[in-house]
């Protein structure tokens, strides 16, 4: 009986030793950091083949924080500019031309739409030096076959993303795959989450 009272005073006496020294910061598991997402929408407009100085998309872009615990201060704007082809052996294929930064805009409040447009000419500024290898050499992206007024057809395709700033001081720029794939409050139309929002020429 005593020994086992004896083992009993000992395992208390270790287990609160270990209890009150227990480090905040040797917890392996992280604090959880605020949450941001973003929603982004094409209000109205299009790109048109062949005719560039009437293709303009008009965008809306809001930050939500749902806890409301963050502010975000700026966003960044980012193109994806994409081309389909056929390659050497006759296979369809799609050549990605990078991604370049638009603009940095002053973000508004929580859930609060800024809008702004994007036009045929400032993605072809920002993809102008562009090269690509479709097979038979690098090549510049807008060749003769492109001219002035003339840079984008059908095979285009266009992706905007965007970064947010918090006021935490971390930047928001990638988001888990239930919102790449708008999961996330999908029963609730209007706080929908997405990290994108693609377009194409008509």
């Amino acid at each position: 009986m005593k020994k086992t009272m004896k083992n009993l005073l000992s395992f208390i006496l270790i287990t609160s030793l270990l209890v009150s020294c227990k480090k905040e910061e040797l917890n392996p598991v992280a604090k959880a950091e605020p949450a941001v997402y973003g929603q982004g929408q094409l209000n109205s407009g299009s790109f048109v083949s062949g005719n560039d100085a009437a293709s303009v998309v008009n965008m809306q872009l809001k930050w939500i924080d749902v806890n409301k615990v963050l502010t975000i201060s700026k966003q960044e704007l980012f193109i994806t500019l994409k081309e389909a082809y056929i390659d050497k052996n006759g296979n369809p294929a799609t050549a990605n031309h990078g991604t370049k930064s638009l603009k940095v805009m002053d973000a508004k409040g929580n859930n609060e739409a800024s809008t702004f447009t994007v036009s045929a000419d400032d993605v072809y500024k920002l993809f102008a030096t562009a090269k690509f290898n479709y097979g038979t050499g690098s090549v510049d992206v807008f060749g003769a076959s492109r001219p002035a007024g003339k840079r984008f057809n059908k095979d285009n395709s266009f992706i905007l993303t965007w970064a947010f700033t918090g006021s935490n001081g971390l930047v928001y720029k990638w988001w888990s795959v239930s919102i790449a794939n708008e999961e996330l409050y999908s029963s609730q139309p209007s706080i929908r989450a997405n990290n994108n929002v693609t377009w194409s020429v008509k």
